[in-house]
């Protein structure tokens, strides 16, 4: 353990840059001076942004890839300092610094008001994009998650949220309707209908071209939407995700999550794990040509989705970028016990959506009549507008 000394607290800075690497030559490729100039263009249009920093790298051939732990960062000076003030353990082991650093951020006790994240070395191009932006939240769980990602997403313009309370409306969520105009919010019951069910009622609302899914426990990058619809534009891109930051709170570290570009080419080769449903955005016209999602149960139809999109479109990509933080916490869907990643119920259904994936590929079933097939909700709901 490298326990880290912060006499320098007591100083007065603009900025500060904490590199940190745990592979070999990792300090070879990194240009002082470039990232620090390219650090003060970022800081000069706004100085209440945190920058994630990593190596850039290739994506991935045919699956996701879960790469490098990460450890670097840069901030304004004074976020910082009052963020290293607040803990009350007094030292901090270096391997936990950026994962305690963006939980204090994300919890609302920082100035800071964006996060990006930037590989080095630094090449982002300009990004000017005039769109607007439906983002898709189905909410079931904590508020104070959910609070989280309103506050993040009011620092960004031309987004307008359709969130869907797949739970009781308490005060909290009374309070986040008044704070946040640019959200409207449904309530669902009874409940849980399922984040399928809200997330399809919440686009027949919406009525911009992209459609932008979002885990309402997960923040976006400052970044997110501009630039994976620029993306999308340019490259006429149907459907598209990113690779990840994933923040896991079990073992309190920060790791950087590769997707392949081409996931049309990736699940030619077979049914894997190659695109992040939350991370991405969709067109109208491609969602709705792929039969919506899947509604018969309250998990793992993302994977059921793509799938069956692979036969309906041409265009599905992950732009090489990191645009999505997705946290890793107890109480979730992927991590409570009976439904969690592994699990013998997600196995039992990726194994029975991957045979009939394969047989539908090879022409010897239908795809109307494989698993694949969109399913509506077995449950009488209604969603009322708050």
């Amino acid at each position: 353990m490298y326990f880290l000394s912060f006499e320098f607290l007591e100083e007065d800075f603009d900025y500060i840059l904490f590199l940190k690497f745990d592979f070999a030559h990792a300090f070879e490729p990194v240009n002082i001076k470039d990232l620090t100039t390219a650090l003060a263009l970022i800081y000069q249009e706004d100085p209440d942004i945190f920058v994630i920093l990593t190596h850039w790298k290739e994506q991935p051939m045919d699956r996701e890839s879960p790469d490098e732990f990460i450890y670097s960062f840069s901030c304004s000076f004074n976020p910082f300092k009052e963020a290293i003030h607040s803990y009350s353990n007094g030292a901090i082991d270096s391997q936990y610094l950026l994962f305690e650093l963006l939980d204090h951020i994300l919890k609302g006790n920082s100035a800071i008001k964006k996060i990006l994240v930037r590989q080095i070395p630094m090449v982002h191009p300009a990004v000017a994009n005039l769109n607007t932006y439906d983002v898709i939240i189905p909410h079931r769980g904590s508020d104070a998650y959910l609070g989280s990602l309103l506050f993040f997403m009011s620092q960004l313009e031309r987004t307008h949220l359709f969130v869907g309370l797949d739970q009781e409306v308490t005060e909290e969520i009374m309070k986040f309707k008044n704070d946040y105009p640019k959200a409207s919010f449904f309530s669902f019951q009874p409940h849980p209908v399922g984040p399928y069910v809200v997330r399809n009622r919440l686009i027949e609302e919406s009525n911009h071209q992209f459609l932008f899914f979002q885990d309402s426990d997960d923040i976006p990058c400052a970044d997110r939407f501009a630039s994976l619809t620029d993306y999308m534009i340019r490259n006429e891109c149907q459907l598209c995700g990113s690779n990840e930051i994933k923040l896991d709170y079990f073992e309190k570290t920060v790791r950087a999550i590769r997707y392949p570009k081409n996931v049309n080419a990736s699940l030619l080769e077979g049914p894997v794990h190659s695109l992040l449903h939350p991370t991405s955005a969709i067109t109208r016209e491609a969602f709705y040509a792929c039969g919506k999602l899947s509604e018969e149960r309250i998990f793992g139809n993302d994977t059921k989705f793509l799938y069956r999109s692979f036969f309906t479109l041409n265009t599905i990509q992950n732009i090489n970028e990191f645009l999505y933080i997705r946290r890793i916490h107890p109480g979730s869907l992927s991590t409570s016990p009976a439904t969690k990643i592994g699990s013998p119920v997600r196995h039992n259904l990726l194994y029975r959506w991957g045979t009939d994936f394969e047989l539908v590929k090879s022409g010897q079933l239908k795809l109307e009549d494989s698993s694949l097939v969109y399913e509506g909700s077995r449950m009488n709901y209604t969603m009322k507008k708050l």
